[in-house]
């Protein structure tokens, strides 16, 4: 048949710049190819891919050489600096023109390509007068399809067809006769497996069975449709649930790969073998050697966080120095990091994060290798896509490219990872990530009776950031008792309803292992644990004794130990352990001081204050009367720790201090008040404050059992279930967590607490300080209108940029750390604190002077955080600092010089230039106004921050001469 063949197909042409088009395509549109065009393709791309995935036939005028844009483009890049909805736009161009098109460029008959090269793998030419492109020995005349890989229902003008996958993979595979997913399966659940052609996005609320509906579009592709088997990939989040997959499938055993073994794939065809993969011990010790010698804390893992940082560059693809800044324990950094990566690469090897970073990067670098490997990704079913981070995002759309074939199954209202780089953007705007996806949400909960399906509904309707959905529960008759239970506890009961309610369960015939009580944070299973493990119930739990050993714990403990001791008994340790907890401004050699015994009595404390000037004297003697206050209340008829351990925490000031050092912590883990509040909750469990630390520690040194109640955080639950599930502290401060930045997160994690469970949720709350969220449980809460403000494009949509796809492709999202210092300059325009803008019109030793577009104007001062095109600053005195901050600037300087020579690291360690500048200009006078500097966080303020506050105040008073 003359082309164009089968309307069916939407088969396009291809002409040269000013050529006539062919008679068959007269009243198709016109997309110019030209040097504007490839300059910014984005629009041409864009008009391109809509008419071949809708199979609308289109006319290419081409004028520019395509051999400009044949090969696809290799990028050396580090992946860091790429957002996940890069675009490589030459590969895109390439694919677009010619994979549905004749040549119509000679002027003569079109040619059709993909029929010429059906016959290099075997076929036919046609005879003269016969239908169809090619014909296959056996099979007779067939067309040969460049457009969307899908099922047709019927023979096209009587002719099967070949796909153009077929023939790239040197096959000729005719297309089987049409059948239905042959499971059976609700009607959302069916469309989604049907789905047709093209990427899909498949929204799987909790429950909904979205692990039989990535079973069963595996099963269709494979059985029903008879497509290439190593063409499809389906994959999984981790090593379980593609065991679990694999078990369902196993009769007809399609491909699957976890995300990591994806990466691990990809650099072993890179390289020729597959990299060794370093165990965690082996990483630990290639970062310890890598990262500057520092003088470290006892009780601290130093390793630790530069895992986390370098996690952090390499999934959430942040810039190390923006995560040096975020965290002020990763010194050196991007030394580590690169110092890292090479070591690896030298030596054949990867750690669990390089799977996935050093294979976006080798397939960047390595166009032709990227293109191969994308033949067998041709169709990617992707589970759990929630939980991806940029960089996973990013490695999935480069091998799932140019073709973008994603079937993604995920539910935005389960991204509980932000800090990991999660962004429930990635579902939200799929489509800008795979263009075309088509949309098939699951809309029936299985798991949950209709209780909990309802109240979860409510919850997740104050959030904005979502996609909209209907969710319904299977079940509709209630049970006869509620299944989701809100109960409010007196202070310091929490813990004892838990085991009371877990006793209950287990009375009625419950198995422990169906039970389980989830948290917000880690620390709030402390008080669980151990009324659990009071009561004589089997516990498997994460919490252990060594939980005692951060940092506030650690300082309320060695308070108590300070209050019950007997007189002349009190340990050296213990009054160091709390000299800085909170902060008294007492010298650093104080401590050497106190070492000098073993054993103190307050009075032997108050002796030696008489002996110090009179400034530390004063210091020494507000130490001694929190003591003596201290060990009063404890000497007081009936003390208990709780009262006691009130007295630490507001009289004293130790929640004061630990909320200092929680400034600018989130994520997954717990805060320092968190520890507080826990140890609060396990003294309202042993009223004796001398023997409540033993007791904690017996209890906490037993076993755990296997086959027990599961003690776990939300964060470690996703995908799992239970009978029955207590949500313990459903509190102000915990949840949502006092920390945390984005409500519609916390608001996520209690809804993924509460559906975990299958026939009975009971949610515990301190009657004093009871969550927001129990009120948008049963609707009760009024409704607010989402925030309005400066529009952010959602990561996955960007994608503007010149076709050398580098790192121009693709807008960088904006910074995650602090404000970064800004020298002011006269005429900077900016916003200052309270919205106004203006510029600066001069400076002096304090701050600036900014005339405000309103006719006024206002001092900004040293320290101050402002904005400038809509991102936060620091501001900081020019260069040729005044002579207040000049002084302040050198006195620092020598600070640190003698600081680094102590403690044996390299100056950098102890501050950083810029963060030396930033706290010569700003001058704080408070731990407080310290903590706002960027680049001093809970470690440095703890480790240094009162030693700086001493040199500030030495520097802006110096002694008089003589």
């Amino acid at each position: 048949m003359a082309a164009p063949g089968p309307v069916e197909l939407g088969r396009g042409v291809v002409v040269g710049s000013g050529q006539s088009v062919p008679e068959p395509w007269a009243a198709a549109a016109v997309v110019t190819l030209d040097e504007e065009a490839l300059r910014d393709p984005q629009a041409v791309v864009a008009e391109l891919r809509t008419a071949w995935a809708q199979r609308q036939p289109v006319v290419i005028e081409l004028g520019v050489d395509p051999a400009r844009f044949r090969a696809p483009p290799s990028l050396e890049v580090e992946p860091w600096t790429l957002d996940p909805g890069l675009r490589l736009w030459e590969e895109e161009l390439q694919f677009l023109v010619w994979a549905n098109t004749y040549d119509a460029r000679d002027g003569g008959d079109p040619t059709w390509w993909w029929a010429r090269k059906a016959q290099r793998v075997g076929a036919r030419p046609l005879r003269a007068t016969a239908a169809g492109d090619v014909e296959i020995p056996g099979v007779g005349p067939v067309w040969v399809d460049g457009g969307p890989r899908e099922p047709f229902p019927h023979l096209l003008d009587g002719l099967a067809v070949v796909h153009r996958e077929s023939i790239e993979r040197g096959q000729l595979t005719v297309a089987s006769a049409v059948r239905p997913p042959g499971a059976e399966l609700a009607g959302d659940q069916l469309r989604a497996v049907g789905h047709a052609r093209g990427p899909a996005r498949i929204i799987a609320p909790a429950g909904s069975g979205k692990t039989r509906v990535l079973t069963e579009r595996l099963r269709h592709l494979v059985v029903d449709r008879g497509w290439e088997r190593d063409a499809i990939l389906a994959v999984a989040y981790n090593k379980k649930a593609q065991e679990e997959l694999d078990l369902r499938c196993r009769d007809f055993g399609p491909k699957t790969r976890t995300l990591n073994s994806l990466g691990l794939w990809v650099l072993g065809q890179a390289r020729g073998r597959t990299p060794q993969v370093l165990v965690e011990r082996d990483v630990r010790r290639l970062v310890d050697r890598l990262a500057p010698s520092r003088r470290h804390r006892a009780n601290t893992d130093p390793v630790g966080p530069y895992l986390e940082a370098l996690s952090r560059v390499r999934l959430a693809l942040v810039d190390p120095e923006e995560v040096e800044a975020e965290r002020d324990d990763v010194p050196g950094l991007g030394v580590v990091f690169t110092g890292l990566r090479a070591e690896m690469a030298a030596t054949g090897t990867v750690d669990f994060d390089e799977q996935i970073y050093a294979a976006i990067e080798v397939l960047l670098a390595d166009g032709g290798l990227r293109s191969r490997l994308q033949l067998t990704c041709r169709h990617l079913l992707v589970d759990e896509f929630q939980d991806l981070t940029p960089a996973h995002v990013l490695l999935l759309r480069l091998l799932a490219g140019p073709v973008g074939d994603v079937f993604g199954v995920g539910d935005d209202d389960q991204v509980i990872y932000g800090h990991a780089g999660a962004d429930p953007a990635f579902l939200i705007d799929y489509a800008a990530l795979f263009p075309g996806a088509g949309d098939h949400p699951l809309e029936v909960n299985y798991r949950c009776p209709p209780d909990v399906v309802g109240a979860a509904a409510s919850l997740l309707s104050y959030n904005h950031r979502r996609v909209a959905k209907t969710i319904r529960a299977a079940r509709q008759s209630p049970a006869e008792a509620p299944a989701l239970q809100v109960r409010r506890h007196g202070g310091g009961q929490g813990a004892a309803q838990v085991a009371t309610q877990v006793g209950e369960w287990l009375s009625d015939g419950a198995s422990p292992d169906q039970v389980a009580v989830l948290a917000r944070v880690h620390s709030a299973l402390l008080a669980p644990a151990v009324a659990l493990g009071a009561a004589g119930v089997p516990v498997a739990s994460t919490v252990r004794v060594d939980i005692l050993e951060r940092t506030g714990l650690r300082a309320a403990l060695a308070y108590l130990r300070i209050a019950t001791a007997p007189d002349e008994r009190i340990a050296a340790s213990d009054l160091i352990e709390i000299l800085r907890r909170p902060s008294r401004g007492l010298p650093p050699w104080f401590s050497d001081r106190v070492r000098r015994r073993s054993r103190w009595s307050l009075d032997n404390l108050a002796g030696v204050a008489s002996s110090l000037p009179e400034k530390d004297a004063a210091k020494v003697g507000r130490l001694v009367d929190d003591l003596v206050v201290l060990r009063a209340e404890a000497d007081r008829r009936g003390a208990t720790a709780a009262a006691l351990l009130g007295v630490v925490r507001d009289q004293i000031g130790l929640g004061g201090a630990m909320g200092l050092l929680d400034a600018s912590r989130g994520g997954e883990g717990s805060s320092h008040l968190d520890d507080l509040d826990a140890l609060a909750e396990v003294a309202a469990l042993h009223p004796d404050p001398g023997t409540l630390e033993e007791w904690v520690r017996s209890e906490l040194e037993r076993p755990a059992d296997p086959a027990g109640v599961t003690l776990s955080t939300v964060h470690r639950v996703k995908g799992m279930e239970w009978d029955r599930v207590v949500v313990y502290g459903v509190t102000a401060g915990l949840l949502p967590h006092r920390l945390a930045e984005d409500d519609e997160e916390e608001r996520r994690i209690l809804h993924v607490a509460v559906t975990r469970a299958r026939h009975a949720a009971v949610v515990l709350a301190d009657a004093e300080r009871p969550s927001p969220f129990l009120a948008e449980l049963d609707g009760s809460a009024p409704h607010r209108p989402a925030r309005t403000g400066p529009a952010t494009p959602a990561r996955g949509a960007a994608s503007a940029g010149p076709a050398s796809g580098g790192r121009g492709s693709s807008a960088r999202r904006p910074s995650a750390g602090g404000p970064k210092p800004l020298e002011a300059r006269v005429g900077l325009a900016l916003t200052v604190p309270g919205g106004f803008s203006g510029t600066i019109g001069s400076t002096d030793a304090d701050g600036a002077l900014v005339s405000l577009d309103t006719g006024s104007s206002l001092r900004v001062r040293w320290g101050d955080t402002v904005s400038v095109h809509g991102r936060d600053a620091l501001l900081v005195a020019p260069a040729d600092l005044a002579p207040e901050a000049a002084a302040a600037e050198a006195a620092l300087r020598a600070w640190r010089t003698g600081r680094a020579r102590a403690d044996k690291v390299a100056p950098f360690i102890v501050c950083s230039d810029r963060t030396l500048r930033a706290i010569a200009t700003a001058r704080p006078d408070t731990l407080v106004a310290l903590r706002r500097i960027d680049g001093i966080g809970p470690t440095k303020l703890d480790q240094y921050g009162e030693e700086i506050l001493s040199v500030l105040a030495a520097a802006a008073d110096p002694a008089p001469a003589g």
